[in-house]
C-alpha cells in the first residue's frame, strides 16, 4: 500500500473514531482494536487484518462516510480549481469560500485537509474556522490532526487555537483527539511528538502523562537497524579502530633468473603492534529535550512541587506515577468534590 494513501487510510479511520487507544499505561506500539469473532469476506484487507467487525456500528459509520467523501470530492476538486487554485484575486477566493461552508457534513472534514492543504493561507484559516464552527467531534478530531500532524508551524498553532476554544476546562476532549495524540507520539518525527505533547498539555489530557515518559527517549540496539555486520555472522564488527605501529620486512625472494643476469623480486609483510577496538554492537539513543521539558513543566504545575530531578530516568518516573502523582490526582478529586464550607 502506499505510504500516502496509508496515511490518509489512518487519517479517515481516526477521525471516525473507528479505533480504540490503548490505556495510558500501556506501552503497546499499535492501538487495540475490537475482536471480531468472525470477519465477512467482502469486508477490505485491512479491516480483516486489524480483526475490525464490518457490522459493527464503528465501522458502519466508517463505510458510511467513506461514500459521502467519494460522493462528493469531485464536487470540491471543481470548486477548488474554478476559485482557489492559480493567482485568484481575494473577492474571487472569497466567493469560493462561501461556496465552501455550504459543504458542512463532518465526514468531509478528512477530505477537507488533503485537498485544501496547499491552498492560500485564508483558504485553510476558513477550513479550520468550519471544523471550529460544526462544534462536532469529527470536528474536533480534524483540529487536533492539523495541530499535531500539519508540516508549517504556523498553521498548527492556529488549529490548536482553535481546538482550545472548542475545549473549555470543564469539557473533557473527546475520544478520537486523543487518538491523534497518540498517533503524533509513536510517529517518530520530532516535530509531530512535540506538537502532540503541546496538544495533551494545552487540552488538559493528564492521562497521557505515561505517553511523554516513555517519549522521552527512544532507540534501539543499531544491528536491528544495519544487519549484523558487512559479513552477516552474528559476531562480525560494525566498525574497527586500531592504535598502532606497523613494521613492514622482506618475507620471502622470488629469484629471477635470465641470460648472463639474475635478479630477486622480494615480497613484502606487515607486523602490526598496538591494540584494536572492535565495535560489535551499538544502540542508538535520541533524547527528546522538548518533550521532557513539556512533561517536566507540565507535571511540576499539577503536581505542585519539581519534577526535574527525575531526568530521563525512564524507571524512576513510571515509579513516581504510580506511587505519588496518581494517588495525588486521586486526592485533588476528592478535594473537588467535597462540598465548600461557606456552602
Amino acid at each position: 500500500m502506499p505510504i500516502a494513501f496509508h496515511a490518509r487510510l489512518w487519517c479517515c479511520a481516526l477521525l471516525t473514531g473507528l479505533f480504540i487507544a490503548p490505556t495510558p499505561l500501556t506501552v503497546s506500539a499499535q492501538p487495540t482494536v475490537v475482536d471480531a469473532p468472525s470477519i465477512d469476506d467482502d469486508a477490505p484487507e485491512w479491516m480483516k487484518r486489524l480483526k475490525i467487525d464490518p457490522e459493527s456500528p464503528a465501522a458502519k459509520k466508517h463505510a458510511a462516510q467513506v461514500k459521502t467523501r467519494k460522493d462528493h470530492e469531485r464536487a470540491l476538486r471543481q470548486l477548488r480549481f474554478k476559485y482557489f487554485s492559480g493567482s485568484k484575486s481575494p473577492a474571487v477566493r472569497q466567493e469560493g469560500i462561501l461556496k465552501l461552508r455550504e459543504y458542512t457534513d463532518p465526514a468531509l472534514f478528512p477530505l477537507m485537509i488533503q485537498l485544501f492543504r496547499r491552498e492560500h493561507a485564508e483558504v485553510r484559516l476558513a477550513v479550520l474556522d468550519m471544523f471550529r464552527d460544526s462544534q462536532s467531534e469529527e470536528g474536533d478530531a480534524a483540529l487536533a490532526w492539523v495541530a499535531v500532524q500539519d508540516p508549517e508551524a504556523g498553521y498548527r498553532g492556529a488549529a490548536m487555537e482553535r481546538l482550545n476554544e472548542r475545549l473549555s476546562k470543564d469539557k473533557a476532549p473527546r475520544h478520537q483527539v486523543k487518538l491523534v495524540v497518540y498517533e503524533g507520539l509513536r510517529s517518530g518525527r520530532d516535530e509531530s511528538m512535540v506538537a502532540a505533547a503541546r496538544l495533551a498539555r494545552g487540552v488538559g489530557l493528564l492521562e497521557v502523562i505515561p505517553w511523554l515518559i516513555n517519549a522521552q527517549v527512544t532507540g534501539q540496539p543499531l544491528q536491528q537497524t544495519v544487519g549484523a555486520g558487512a559479513t552477516g555472522t552474528p559476531d562480525a564488527a560494525l566498525a574497527w579502530i586500531m592504535v598502532g605501529t606497523q613494521t613492514a620486512f622482506i618475507s620471502d625472494l622470488t629469484p629471477v633468473v635470465g641470460p648472463f643476469a639474475v635478479a630477486f623480486d622480494p615480497q613484502l609483510s606487515v607486523i602490526n603492534t598496538g591494540v584494536i577496538l572492535r565495535v560489535i554492537d551499538a544502540a542508538v539513543v535520541e533524547y527528546h529535550t522538548d518533550i521532557h521539558t513539556i512533561l517536566t513543566e507540565w507535571t511540576t504545575d499539577e503536581w505542585g512541587r519539581p519534577t526535574k530531578r527525575l531526568g530521563y530516568n525512564i524507571p524512576a518516573w513510571r515509579e513516581w506515577y504510580d506511587k505519588e502523582f496518581v494517588p495525588h490526582l486521586a486526592a485533588r478529586s476528592e478535594a473537588q468534590k467535597q462540598p465548600s464550607k461557606g456552602s
